[in-house]
């Protein structure tokens, strides 16, 4: 039978705690396996941290179809907006983009400060290019103009220029920040939207760091802004393509700190399955998997701190169990998402569309390059490393670099508890690892692609802030210090 839940309330928080009703306490004996329930904020973290049990696949099934259609209408409805209407500002754009490389450097030689026109100029292309009298076919085709003798940048002048047709699809993404772009385009040109993407990215931040330091997550907070810096990211509304999972990392992570605290009962699996459905819809296969790691390694530190405090602390079992659960309901709405637009598409087009899908897949995961496996591999994870900044930066920056690596490791070693808690460092350890895994997997594109791929580490110097705050004992420092003032 289960615990019925006494109300408590400190400030604006509000959480159950389990009370045994006088039939339990006669059936049941008070031992540590029916007293271990943890309730925090509303509902067992147990069973319902992540509503993913038979009911809760009902209701996945009910979310995908309903954020599928609204995907799918939002595309539609922009490709309503008339070509006429958009024309003067993506020819501004194409002229923009034609100024500068196709893949510049704003610093030289500082290869994390690279901006990939190349990707701009297709979106751009594609969102030109859709259909006003056939919309729905036009946007599962998702096709631009190209020249193989012209950069895409140029392609796109002269497709603006000359009213060039499409003639080349990009069927297997779903190109679904055109749903933003094509809109903004009838007011903005590309150089605005770049700026609206930078106010909306210092909001954001701000927005994030005001509700971290509200809860008192000030390691955190302290962590974010390491990760920050060190992914260069007042170089990210440079660009569209790498704005958009950049921008939903900080949104969902505001959302998912809110989340915590409020914690309505079921969400949080809901939560991060959608989370994954609007990164495929967005993301044009950048830092991914910064949508779900951030918000995540937050959530649990926050799950770490507040179980405590309430009720008991959570076990190594249950923590593992809320990363493994929503890792897998994140991933579950990336690939479905990514499989439900190539079956409408099919569908739509009455065509296989497979053949379109499959011959990038072995390129991605390991195109030739005329290196070893091994180099191969190594190389994929280096490169991304030597984007965090400073490294890139001279001499200085990489001493300044390599003394933020000393100074870690000198932290955690001098200063290191004795009373660790392992799996929550582990817990952390894992999250932060994700960016690696993904390098691994797909190392030819994190190869060749470094200069933004690098940012999804984000989450890599997260963990390494919480677990430096888990091992290190914080006390000691204060006692040397205490004791230096007093000689």
């Amino acid at each position: 039978m289960r615990n019925c839940l006494a109300k408590q309330a400190v400030g604006n928080l509000t959480w159950y705690q389990p009370v045994k009703t006088e039939l339990e306490a006669v059936e049941q004996p008070a031992t540590e396996s029916t007293t271990e329930t943890d309730y925090w904020y509303g509902f067992s973290i147990t069973d319902n941290f992540l509503y993913m049990q038979s009911s809760g696949n009902e209701e996945k099934r009910i979310v995908t179809f309903i954020v599928i259609g609204l995907f799918i209408d939002m595309l539609v409805l922009s490709a309503g907006i008339p070509q006429s209407a958009i024309r003067d500002n993506t020819l501004e754009s194409a002229t923009y983009l034609c100024e500068g490389e196709l893949f510049g450097t704003v610093i030289k030689n500082v290869e994390s400060s690279k901006i990939d026109r190349y990707a701009d100029s297709i979106l751009l292309g594609i969102a030109y290019q859709y259909d006003r009298e056939k919309p729905l076919a036009s946007v599962m085709w998702s096709s631009y103009y190209h020249n193989d003798l012209d950069n895409e940048n140029e392609n796109l002048l002269e497709a603006v220029t000359n009213d060039y047709e499409a003639n080349q699809q990009y069927l297997r993404y779903w190109h679904g920040s055109i749903a933003i772009v094509r809109p903004l385009l009838t007011i903005f040109n590309l150089e605005q939207i770049y700026i609206l993407n930078g106010i909306v990215l210092v909001l954001l931040v701000i927005g994030l760091f005001m509700v971290l330091i509200r809860t008192k997550a000030y390691v955190p907070a302290v962590g974010i802004a390491f990760g920050l810096v060190l992914t260069s990211f007042w170089f990210v509304p440079f660009s569209l393509e790498y704005a958009w999972t950049y921008l939903l990392t900080l949104l969902l992570s505001v959302i998912g700190v809110c989340l915590v605290f409020k914690m309505h009962d079921k969400a949080v699996g809901v939560f991060f399955f959608v989370s994954g459905m609007v990164t495929n819809y967005l993301d044009f296969l950048t830092t991914e998997t910064l949508t779900i790691t951030v918000p995540l390694l937050l959530m649990v530190w926050i799950f770490n701190e507040q179980s405590g405090k309430t009720v008991k602390t959570n076990t190594g079992k249950q923590r593992f169990q809320i990363c493994g659960k929503a890792v897998l309901a994140w991933g579950a709405g990336y690939v479905g998402t990514w499989l439900a637009k190539w079956l409408i598409a099919s569908i739509v087009l009455s065509e296989n569309v497979a053949p379109y899908v499959s011959e990038h897949i072995g390129e991605r995961i390991g195109g030739d390059l005329g290196i070893g496996f091994v180099p191969y591999i190594f190389g994929a994870i280096w490169r991304n490393i030597r984007c965090l900044f400073p490294f890139e930066y001279g001499i200085i920056g990489a001493f300044a670099g390599i003394g933020l690596v000393v100074f870690a490791i000198y932290t955690a070693y001098v200063y290191r508890r004795t009373n660790i808690d392992k799996s929550c460092v582990i817990a952390y350890a894992l999250i932060g690892m994700i960016p690696y895994l993904r390098y691994v997997v797909l190392h030819n594109h994190s190869y060749l692609h470094c200069f933004f791929t690098y940012r999804a580490q984000l989450v890599s110097i997260l963990a390494i802030v919480l677990m430096l705050e888990q091992t290190t004992d914080r006390g000691w420092q204060t006692h040397a210090k205490r004791k230096k003032t007093r000689t």
